[in-house]
């Protein structure tokens, strides 16, 4: 089959990572090449010296490394890949499996949702909507001044389960921005609650 579109390639290595975590760069390419079912003639196909299917993938790479969603070399090292990680719990991660067996002070590394970390489509969405949130209008700034200036989550509509190998997140129809405290509402059912199920919820108590 032919090398995909370079987003595409983008969400599956984000998809090949998730999975599987840090990776050496030749199983990288192992991966690819069995996932697109390249021909040994495909395989062979160069650009610059080196074959052009691993061309593809490290500009791919190197795209992500740039919007902060994979590790740079300098950190990872370059022969391997790994998702950029945070220690910052956000909404959609609040499981009561995470609390299990926790001592106070442990320390947890979480990996954030990566289509919710992408801070491009981050920016686009909220360059759209503005920093409000979609259900309660709760605004950060509004209610703190300079400090909450910028501050707010963006939730990822589609259901990460549902996601096919060629998804490209759409920034506009795709992502909305939440405040945390409806986030984690939003997340307490699988699949998650939709934004006019959490505004009824609202509504229903005032009445």
């Amino acid at each position: 089959m032919p090398i995909p579109h370079r987003n595409v390639i983008k969400t599956q290595l984000v998809d090949l990572l998730s999975s599987k975590g840090p990776m050496k760069v030749k199983d990288v390419y192992t991966e690819f090449v069995s996932l697109w079912q390249l021909t040994n003639k495909e395989m062979a196909m160069k650009r610059h010296g080196r074959a052009l299917f691993e061309n593809e993938i490290r500009w791919a790479r190197q795209e992500l490394a740039g919007e902060g969603i994979i590790e740079k070399p300098d950190i990872a090292g370059r022969s391997i890949w790994k998702l950029k990680e945070s220690s910052v719990i956000f909404a959609e991660e609040y499981d009561e499996g995470n609390f299990n067996n926790l001592t106070e002070g442990a320390a947890k590394k979480i990996v954030v949702n990566a289509y919710e970390r992408n801070k491009e489509a981050r920016k686009k969405c909220l360059a759209f909507y503005g920093y409000q949130c979609v259900v309660c209008n709760f605004d950060f700034e509004k209610t703190y001044g300079s400090v909450g200036k910028n501050c707010i989550h963006v939730h990822h509509l589609v259901e990460i389960s549902s996601i096919g190998k060629k998804y490209i997140v759409d920034p506009i129809k795709d992502m909305v921005p939440v405040c945390p405290n409806c986030h984690f509402i939003i997340h307490q059912r699988k699949p998650a609650f939709s934004i006019d199920e959490v505004r009824a919820m609202l509504k229903s108590d005032k009445d």
